[in-house]
């Protein structure tokens, strides 16, 4: 691992809210590396013969954070990503879900950690959703909204409001001038 103070930013915030694209954007311009706990939680599936789909992945992690008290995205994702790629200091977990989760990042030593988390509108949620959903190839197989958004997962990730160091409404201002602000924070 680098000597270099490492900056990791964790996202949170509801489901469509635009987390995935703020993070193409901070790789895209702010040469921040992502952990991609999605293709841990694959890999893993596909090697334990489980489904691979949404639900399945979650039911996944969540048999991970009980068997491992949250600590297998940093531990198996986290930590192995960055050592892996020693030169990159700018860190994103795209997706954190649980309170827990956010105390072990915090927790880490030479990493400053801080946790933004995205919020819009119910009513731009809901259409992003179902603007995905209709033109998803699988889409009559996607949850509904009210499906996707009473899920446990779902609940607690909107939760993380409420102990985020930012709060950003993803609606207002552009994607590249949210992204400029988390990596201002980089300093401060």
């Amino acid at each position: 691992m680098t000597t270099a103070p490492r900056f990791l930013v964790l996202l949170s915030g509801p489901l469509a809210v635009g987390k995935t694209t703020l993070r193409d954007c901070l790789v895209t311009m702010h040469d921040v590396d992502y952990v991609r706990s999605s293709a841990f939680l694959i890999e893993k599936a596909q090697r334990e013969g489980l489904p691979t789909d949404r639900r399945g992945l979650q039911e996944l992690g969540d048999r991970l954070d009980a068997e491992t008290d949250y600590r297998w995205i940093v531990d198996d994702v986290a930590l192995p990503s960055m050592e892996a790629s020693a030169d990159k200091s700018r860190w994103l977990v795209d997706a954190v879900r649980k309170p827990k989760q956010v105390e072990h990042f915090k927790s880490l030593e030479r990493i400053k950690v801080v946790h933004v988390h995205l919020t819009a509108p119910e009513d731009a949620l809901r259409f992003r959703y179902e603007t995905r959903r209709a033109a998803s190839a699988s889409g009559p197989l996607v949850p509904s909204y009210e499906s996707a958004i009473s899920h446990p997962n779902e609940v607690a990730a909107r939760g993380l409001i409420k102990i985020a160091d930012i709060v950003v409404d993803a609606i207002d201002g552009s994607t590249a001038e949210l992204a400029q602000q988390i990596i201002s924070l980089e300093g401060e």
